[in-house]
This record gives C-alpha cells, structure tokens and sequence, in this order.
C-alpha cells in the first residue's frame, strides 16, 4: 500500500513517517545475502509475551497469496533459500487449524513451522498510518484539489513531475477520482502511500497506491532543515506539515521540491492494502525491502516507540508479518511499522524512528 521514499538515513522523514511503506517495489536478484545468526525462539526476549494471535491472523491474509505465487527466494545465512507455492500451501493449512483467540496454540504455529534467524546488522524501523482528509465526488469552491487515477500511458519511463501536474497537465481527460480541500492532506496521503477520504454526500473511499511518476523523491525535511526553518532533530512529519499549513505559498514550493508523484485507486476495502495486495493489520504489517524479505514472511522486531503524546519511548517487540515496501525501505533490517489510522497512529508513525534487532522466520522445510 504504501511505499515510496528515500531511505535517507535522516531522522527527518524517517521519523515523520514520510517514508512510507507503499508505492511497490521490484525484488532485486536474490543473490543478495546477509549474515544470519540461528537462535532459539527461548532467545528471544518478550516472544513469550506477545499475542502471536494477531500476528497470525495478518499472516493468514498473506496466505492467499502465497499459495498462488510463485516460488518465494529467502535470503539466509548466507545462500537463498526458496519456498514453493506447495510448501506455503502446507503452512497456511496448518495455519487455518488454529482456532481463533488460541495464543498458545498460535505461538507454538509459528514455533513448529518457522526457525528464527537473528539479521547481524543494525536494524532501523520507522512507522507509517493510514491519513483520512474529507473530499467529493464532484469539484467545488471547497473541494479544488484533484485526486488522480492512473493514467493509461503511464509506462516505466520518468511521467510528468508533481508541479506540472499540478498546474493542471492531466486536467480534462478524465482521470480524477475525487476532489479533497487540503493540498497538505493530499500530499500526506501520497507519502503514506493510502488514505481514507470522508465524503460530503456521505460515505467513505479508501485509496489505495495504483502507481508513481516514476520520478525522484526529494525528503521535504532535509530541504526544511536546508533552508533553515527547521531544525535536523526537530523535523518531525507534525512539526513539518504544522510549517506547510502555516505557509502555504512556500509550502506549495516546497512539496513540488518532491517530484514524486502517485497515482490512487479506490481500493473498495474498509481497510488500507499493502504491497502484497491484501488488507494490512495495525502493529502487525510491516513494510520491508523484498530484496532481502518477501512477502508472507514473519519478521520478530525489537526497537522503542514513542510513547503517545509523550515526549518519551517504551519498549516496543512484536512478531510482524511483510506486507508492503517502499521506495525507501532498503536493507536486510530495515522495517516500516504499519500503525493504523487513528489519531495514535499518526503520532506514533510521525514520530518512530529507532534502531533495534530484526529476526527473520524461515519456513521449515520436511
């Protein structure tokens, strides 16, 4: 669902959420290995603790794909290991046998069928929601700003930039999906790459990524932070869009700094989808890079998050399933938190950044 920005390494966007998890990515050639530790799931501090139960309903949403996909590549401790179709068909069966709300049972699911494998570099997570604007299905003095779907021409070669769609190039050929009011609202969406729109004549669309500009995503943060009116520590997504409302002439400006444009589609869901292609589940959908971790995979995290409305962090450990990536999720340890789309999420995701330790679950095999 959601993907596409820079993993620059800046506390800035990462923190702010605005390197989401949804424009889709292309696996690079699996031969990509990282050092891989084997640990027991005894090792594993808080895996005892947690509600396995909510991680296995996500991955129960992943099944429907895996059974049907091609074969899955698993960059391991040091070769590729790859899973059929079959193999997930066998998993996701002994999936469906555990009953609802059973977290012992779902606990031993995961302990029986995966081994963990500790990734041996730095892991960096940072967190991602689902934003909600109110637009129409129609324009208006009010709603003014469209929402575009894919175009038909639009290939793999670089599109037209975000200023020049937004001085209107697409304007006139049918494309728009609906009109929202707020021009930061849109652009927030388009980060997190799927958003909720509450209609005036009632009701409610769910959009979801159907594809990018193909051009170069440009952090607004660093440019904040360049142009002097923010500072590196404090350019949070709330510090950075409360900046674009208050200034928005320069605010215009600056987004068209990002050229990166997405396109939407109503998803027709009640819930966000994620790259995979199925609904994602707050705190238990992660965003990862497919070079390393394909979808359907289990990923055990341990970082901090922010505590909510509170300038401190907890411990934050949790068995997470791959679901989505993005354009800036790159590395073997590197994790986009789906948070939902509540007002809690927005903090969290606005403010996550942190590092910590990923352990990948590999399928057994036989």
């Amino acid at each position: 669902m959601r993907g596409l920005f820079p993993a620059g390494g800046v506390a800035l966007l990462a923190a702010a959420g605005l390197l989401s998890a949804c424009a889709s990515t292309t696996p690079r050639d699996a031969a990509n290995t990282v050092a891989m530790e084997p640990i027991s799931f005894n090792e594993i501090p808080g895996w005892a603790d947690d509600h396995q139960t909510e991680a296995l309903n996500a991955f129960r949403r992943s099944c429907t794909k895996l059974v049907s996909g091609a074969d899955t590549r698993i960059s391991t401790d040091g070769a590729a290991k790859v899973v059929t179709a079959a193999e997930w068909k066998g998993i996701c069966a002994a999936a469906n046998e555990v009953k609802d709300g059973d977290n012992r049972a779902a606990r031993a699911f995961f302990e029986n069928n995966f081994r963990p494998l500790e990734v041996k570099v730095p892991a960096k997570f940072t967190g991602y929601f689902e934003p909600e604007m109110r637009g129409s299905r129609a324009p208006s003095r009010i709603f003014n700003v469209p929402v575009y779907r894919r175009p038909p021409d639009l290939t793999d070669q670089p599109f037209l930039t975000r200023a020049e769609i937004e001085q209107g190039a697409l304007k006139g050929k049918g494309l728009e999906i609906l009109w929202v009011q707020d021009p930061v609202a849109l652009f927030e969406v388009q980060v997190q790459g799927s958003g909720r729109v509450h209609l005036a004549e009632g009701g409610t669309i769910s959009l979801g990524f159907d594809g990018s500009n193909n051009r170069p995503y440009t952090a607004i943060g660093n440019t904040l932070v360049e142009m002097g009116v923010l500072q590196k520590d404090k350019a949070t997504w709330p510090a950075i869009k409360a900046w674009l409302k208050r200034n928005p002439i320069k605010g215009r400006d600056v987004m068209r700094k990002n050229e990166r444009y997405i396109f939407f589609k109503d998803t027709k869901t009640a819930a966000a989808v994620g790259s995979q292609g199925v609904p994602l589940t707050a705190q238990r959908s992660l965003a990862i890079d497919t070079t390393y971790v394909p979808y359907g995979t289990p990923v055990w995290i341990e970082t901090t998050r922010p505590v909510y409305n509170k300038p401190t962090t907890e411990s934050y450990r949790h068995l997470m399933i791959a679901q989505d990536s993005g354009a800036a999720i790159k590395g073997p340890a590197r994790g986009d938190i789906f948070f939902g789309s509540n007002a809690q999420a927005a903090d969290w995701a606005g403010r996550m950044v942190a590092g910590g330790r990923a352990i990948i679950l590999v399928p057994n095999k036989g």
